[in-house]
């Protein structure tokens, strides 16, 4: 970890379990709004066209996607 990661990481312990969770929410909303790399994209494309692919030729099948969320919400409580 860089040293002014650590530095900021260590600061960010000592602040109360409200103030820390609040600063979560706010680094991950930063990184949600983040634009995808041109790489990221052409990565994320051809992952999404070969998975059609697989699926056309019957190797993966679909799930319904309240399946999915209801098998997550079941691992993670």
């Amino acid at each position: 970890m860089e040293t002014t990661t650590q530095h900021v990481f260590i600061d960010a312990l000592s602040l109360p379990t409200q103030a820390r969770a609040e600063l979560v929410h706010k680094l991950l909303a930063s990184l949600e709004k983040a634009e995808p790399t041109p790489e990221l994209v052409e990565a994320w494309a051809r992952e999404v066209q070969e998975r059609y692919e697989a699926f056309q030729r019957g190797e993966i099948t679909a799930r319904d996607s309240e399946d999915i969320m209801r098998d997550l919400s079941g691992r993670y409580p």
